[in-house]
């Protein structure tokens, strides 16, 4: 390239670092289909705290109706703490309760931070552009300053793929995590919330109560505290073994449901937004680092044969 098409170039990348710092290069990105990306991006993770949030409720209801029996006591000759059976039920919905709260934290989360990204990256983009003009003026008109040329051409790598980074990878990666949930975690932190919401229509504190203080049949008070001993110590008796055979059963059924939900958000928040994150990543480095090594490497010959 001879010297008037390198100025060129240069008042070109000047110009542009003006209009990437007035956004106006944002908005040839968002024509080229980013915009759309950011938009399927934006209602995603909004359908995706709604989930979260609704399920949190639901868990939140289902503790409050345990709670209802956590500290109860049926005292007939002796004292048994209610709570001591639903204890193992509770466990179960109290770590799907910090479940839905970490995931929806966690949602909400990349949802700030891409509005972050959104407000920073024409200034990377700005500053790399800049880089990129101090490197090609070093590189081209001034010669004799290899090592500070070499240092600018680290500086501009660095921030190119930020840049890329900020424009096209994040964006990307959330795009395919969020296509890979609607395939496989999405049903199934769907499928355990709606199995939480039959449990919590059999948790409420009316069906608990229900169940657990109900009158008995000759209509004298609840069976935790009729006094007549002598009658209702049969009844008490069969009415805690119910008790106990029902929550065990809800037991599995808590577990499985916990179980499902913890590794549908493991995945979901974590795992494969993380793993495409960091393959698009690593594969972008070492396409540009590929490139640039490219485009070098005939000059440095160029530079090697005539300094011999």
């Amino acid at each position: 390239m001879n010297k008037t098409g390198k100025i060129i170039v240069l008042v070109l990348l000047s110009l542009a670092c003006f209009a990437a710092a007035a956004g106006v290069l944002d908005k040839s990105i968002g024509f080229l289909g980013m915009q759309r990306v950011g938009d399927a991006n934006d209602a995603y993770l909004q359908e995706a705290f709604d989930r979260s949030l609704a399920g949190f409720l639901v868990l939140s209801a289902i503790k409050s109706g345990l709670a209802v029996i956590e500290g109860s006591e049926v005292g007939i000759g002796f004292n048994l703490e209610i709570g001591d059976i639903v204890q193992s039920v509770y466990d179960y919905v109290d770590i799907a309760w910090k479940t839905a709260l970490a995931g929806g934290t966690v949602i909400l989360i990349t949802r700030l931070s891409l509005e972050a990204v959104a407000t920073i990256d024409h200034w990377v983009l700005m500053l790399m552009l800049l880089v990129m003009v101090v490197y090609l003026t070093l590189e081209w008109f001034f010669t004799a300053y290899a090592r500070l040329a070499n240092v600018f051409r680290e500086a501009m790598l660095f921030l190119l793929v930020m840049t890329l980074t900020l424009y096209y990878i994040l964006p990307l990666g959330i795009t395919a995590a969020s296509f890979v949930s609607g395939k496989i975690t999405g049903p199934l932190i769907q499928s355990s919330q709606e199995g939480f919401e039959t449990v919590n229509q059999e948790f409420s504190p009316s069906y608990i109560s229900s169940q657990l203080f109900a009158d008995d049949a000759d209509g004298d008070g609840s069976i935790f505290s009729a006094l007549d001993f002598t009658a209702k110590y049969e009844m008490t008796r069969d009415r805690i073994r119910q008790i106990g055979k029902y929550f065990k059963d809800k037991t599995t059924l808590m577990a499985t449901l916990t179980i499902q939900l913890v590794a549908g958000y493991l995945f979901d928040c974590i795992i494969f937004p993380l793993t495409f994150f960091v393959v698009l990543y690593v594969l972008t480095k070492s396409m540009v680092t590929f490139l640039i090594r490219s485009v070098n490497y005939p000059q440095t010959l160029h530079k090697q044969s005539g300094g011999a």
